[in-house]
């Protein structure tokens, strides 16, 4: 059966609406995802809800703040009259803890320089002058190391202030999984979506469509999401490895944990840790992960062994900016091992220079664009990577929209979660490939129309509105030859992940037809995805070319 995902933001008018919000998600939840979760979270869910709306809101300003730990004179919020009695009922149920143990660092964190220094002087503690706060820390870790955790009042008995610990994070934490997919939305996309500043698609999908099906995938997330934040806050490798979950069949968690197991590699390449590092690249399935692997690999290994690889990684190798990291791989350890290994020509491209006054506070490429309209009475378009993936989309709109499985789950997605995996294409090939033969057919210019006039402002990753404008949008259809686009599109289909950047900056329409440009102010210089494109369109027969701009006196 299919569900409409549509939900309302409560007004930003209603006092409450942060808390509304959290309520409908909460709800969403319990009725689409109850096998998810255990019968205590459940009881707990139910429990909130029946709470005075006050307390409610209590939690949910918690909730939506950062961390575990908050003083009680920094819960003070004029839609909730008694912080104290909200305070009382949170505990009560289990919440909130009124007297959490703090470790020296989250007792630094809660309090002030004069704060500290008032703690220490009351225990002894010799400080240097002048003390700083940063001071602080060390000291208190040494009072941890011989006490131990303690709360508060323990650490400075003298203390008025108080603080509570929130004891549902975790759960909360798995509930934003379980509705966003993820871990970087949050509760702020109900306000932006009130606000008016992003509209989303409406997607129906069915219960197979969910992020996760099984409990155990939520908790493969949490525990991937464990290891990352370890690894970002203490910098650890050792001690993230060891919260590494293991290799997973499920496609797109499996996809999360080689972007992990990149991090990590990378993170043991930096502390000089090499054969850590050889060993997570070499485990992880990305293409970019096995030319970092193979690039250590060249720097000791024999010239042998390392062509005996990087021959096998480019006829595996689908993507082709890792095809081209490759291919250079390859031409170096011919040349060690004394073999003929002349570059391969690329298709060439014409380069050209002007001199222009150094704007006061322009960008480059917008001084080129005015450069070329003064001087060639061109229509030119500052472009980027936004036009093709955009005239893309409108043209498969709902191909990139269909709800399959693991692809929508929450209706605050600006494009399917699946949408830079390596099968993205693969599956949805049929009907991507029957939308796109009316490139053949001229339909694609209804098709196009017709979609900018239905979905203009609906937030999508692929698509910038504010560049496509109905100017543009009817230049591109009129002067853009269908066989081009058909060209574009099918490189673009390749590699989304890569391809989606590196396009020229300018479009440039006149006499009928149109030409990009790669505008390269002074120091600059092509970027290997940026040359990528360059070829590509040389080979597609496009007019393209790099304009190099200097600045005179």
């Amino acid at each position: 059966m299919l569900v409409q995902t549509k939900l309302l933001a409560s007004s930003l008018k209603d006092p409450l609406y942060y808390l509304r919000n959290l309520q409908t998600v909460i709800r969403w939840i319990l009725t689409h995802h109850p096998d998810l979760l255990l019968p205590t979270e459940m009881a707990a869910l139910h429990s909130l809800l029946t709470l005075p709306e006050t307390s409610q809101a209590l939690l949910a300003r918690m909730v939506m703040r950062k961390g575990e730990h908050f003083r009680r004179d920094s819960l003070s919020y004029k839609e909730i009259p008694c912080t104290d009695s909200a305070i009382g009922d949170l505990a009560d149920k289990g919440f909130l803890d009124q007297q959490p143990l703090l470790t020296a660092t989250q007792v630094f964190r809660l309090c002030r320089s004069s704060e500290l220094r008032s703690m220490l002087t009351q225990r002894q503690v010799a400080l240097p002058s002048p003390f700083r706060k940063a001071d602080a820390l060390s000291m208190l870790t040494d009072i941890e190391v011989e006490e131990g955790a303690q709360t508060l009042s323990r650490w400075w008995p003298e203390t008025e202030s108080a603080v509570v610990g929130l004891l549902v994070q975790p759960l909360f934490d798995r509930l934003q999984v379980m509705f966003f997919g993820n871990l970087y939305q949050d509760w702020s996309e109900f306000v932006l979506t009130e606000l008016g500043h992003q509209r989303y698609e409406e997607v129906a999908f069915a219960p197979s469509s969910r992020a996760f099906q099984e409990r155990a995938e939520v908790d493969y997330y949490l525990a991937l999401a464990d290891c990352q934040r370890t690894l970002e806050e203490s910098g650890s490798l050792f001690k993230a490895l060891s919260l590494l979950p293991p290799v997973t069949k499920n496609p797109w968690l499996s996809y999360r944990r080689d972007k992990v197991l990149l991090q990590l590699a990378l993170q043991a390449e930096r502390t000089g840790e090499c054969q850590m590092a050889l060993a997570l690249y070499k485990e992880n399935q990305r293409e970019d992960s096995q030319v970092r692997y193979l690039r250590m690999l060249e720097k000791d290994a024999d010239p042998g062994r390392v062509l005996g690889a990087v021959d096998a990684a480019i006829a595996a190798s689908r993507q082709p900016l890792s095809h081209m990291h490759l291919k250079r791989i390859r031409h170096r350890a011919r040349r060690k091992l004394g073999e003929d290994s002349a570059k391969e020509n690329a298709p060439s491209f014409n380069e050209e220079s002007i001199e222009l006054q150094a704007p006061l506070a322009q960008r480059v490429e917008y001084s080129a664009a005015e450069y070329l309209a003064v001087s060639t009475g061109a229509q030119v378009f500052y472009t980027e990577n936004s036009l093709f993936p955009s005239l893309l989309v409108l043209l498969c709109w709902e191909e990139f929209f269909s709800p399959l499985p693991g692809a929508f789950f929450n209706p605050f997605q600006a494009g399917p979660a699946d949408l830079f995996w390596p099968d993205f294409v693969a599956r949805r090939e049929t009907a991507i490939q029957a939308k796109l033969k009316a490139l053949e057919s001229g339909d694609y210019r209804r098709l196009i129309r017709k979609t900018w006039q239905e979905k203009s402002g609906i937030h999508c990753a692929l698509i910038h509105w504010e560049v496509l404008t109905p100017e543009l949008l009817d230049l591109c259809l009129t002067q853009i030859p269908a066989q081009h686009l058909q060209s574009i599109f099918a490189h673009l289909l390749k590699d989304l992940r890569h391809h989606r950047s590196g396009m020229p900056d300018l479009t440039v329409f006149e006499n009928g037809s149109y030409r990009l440009v790669e505008v390269k102010g002074p120091g600059d210089r092509l970027q290997d995805h940026q040359r990528l494109w360059l070829e590509a369109f040389c080979a597609m027969g496009v007019d393209v070319s790099v304009l190099h701009v200097k600045y005179g006196t």
